[in-house]
């Protein structure tokens, strides 16, 4: 082909449906110009086009590892000590005692908890092939059904039920305790 970039771009509207069901709403537009230059820097026509068609499955991935940065780079927020906060203000000793007393050690355990959890999970997902984890990640970081799946990717929804359905079993089986601590709020055995 001649420009592969351009048969690309052909689909936009198509591409900025994806953004926008990944959640990018306005930003759905700049998500997929930002999507064209990662393909132009670091892809080929060899990636992106699968016996002459193109892959819409490739695509969705790129178009979403671009929001899924942009929603990285968005939540990073500049934290400081709350003695840092209030070291200028006009606060005597005891109101500050009195706002550290508000803060529920309880809900922090129990985020604590859920955190560390999460991030077994998230170790755990990581050793797995890249074809299963890819399919497990995408339906738990969109909104996409199994069949929704299936359209935006291409893949037929009987063999994403059963990807699923084989890494729902490991999760279960691997962190069944834990999940049983949480529950029973045994926050420190997690």
């Amino acid at each position: 082909m001649k420009n592969w970039l351009e048969e690309v771009a052909k689909h936009h509207k198509e591409w900025v449906k994806i953004a926008k069901n990944l959640g990018a709403k306005d930003y759905a537009e700049d998500i997929v110009q930002e999507s064209y230059i990662k393909l132009h820097q670091y892809s080929s026509e060899s990636k992106i086009f699968y016996e002459g068609k193109i892959s819409k499955g490739y695509m969705y991935f790129v178009i979403r590892s671009v929001f899924l940065s942009y929603i990285n780079s968005k939540n990073k927020v500049h934290k400081i000590q709350i003695e840092e906060f209030y070291k200028d203000k006009d606060f005597n000793e005891i109101e500050i005692k009195h706002l550290d007393k508000s803060i529920s050690n309880d809900n922090l355990k129990k985020e604590d908890a859920c955190w560390r959890l999460c991030e077994k999970m998230d170790k755990e997902l990581d050793t797995w092939h890249w074809y299963d984890k890819s399919i497990f990640k995408l339906y738990r970081d969109t909104d996409l059904s199994i069949r929704g799946m299936a359209k935006e990717t291409d893949i037929s929804s009987v063999n994403i039920f059963h990807t699923l359905k084989k890494g729902k079993n490991i999760m279960k089986e691997k962190f069944k305790e834990d999940y049983e601590d949480f529950n029973n709020e045994d926050y420190n055995l997690i």
